[in-house]
């Protein structure tokens, strides 16, 4: 005879197994994620698990309440830019600097971008050639030499674009 395994439905997300864990316990979880603490912090301060952290922010409950949340906050911005607007057209000084610095248009003199430099030169795919061809790792002097007799098509990017 065939003896099945059985199987035990594990607390997944979805699954319908209620929560144990008080309502107002859920709700400050889903409260402290929404203030930005990580799964661990959360489990730590409310005494639970992270899986117990994980399931509630899993839950109907929780999509619920955060795409809500969500929404108030999207609902603020187009206020707040009429907002701004009106103090950069009285030509609010701070309002204009700020909105410029947010908008990175000015930036701190400590801000500024390096330029990268040209990446180093590795020479990675002339030194397996070399390797695959005489069973040896080579020198850097020789590196350069064995290069010039390689058949190297330059990559570029039409030619990476597939027609």
């Amino acid at each position: 005879m065939n003896k099945q395994k059985k199987t035990k439905k594990r607390g997944r997300i979805g699954t319908g197994r209620k929560f144990r864990t008080a309502p107002h316990v859920r709700a400050k979880v889903i409260a402290r994620k929404i203030a930005g603490e990580s799964y661990r912090e959360i489990a730590a301060a409310e005494k639970i698990s992270k899986n117990t952290v994980t399931r509630i922010m899993g839950s109907q409950e929780a999509a619920f309440l955060l795409q809500g949340f969500r929404d108030r906050v999207l609902g603020i911005v187009p206020l707040a830019l009429k907002g701004l607007e009106k103090l950069v057209r009285r030509l609010d000084r701070q309002a204009i600097i700020e909105t410029l610095y947010g908008t990175r248009v000015l930036m701190q003199r400590y801000e500024v971008q390096k330029v990268q430099d040209e990446p180093e030169r590795t020479y990675d795919y002339t030194r397996a050639e070399f390797f695959g061809k005489f069973g040896r790792l080579p020198l850097n002097s020789e590196l350069e030499e064995f290069e010039k007799t390689l058949n190297i098509e330059p990559i570029t990017k039409a030619g990476l674009i597939e027609p």
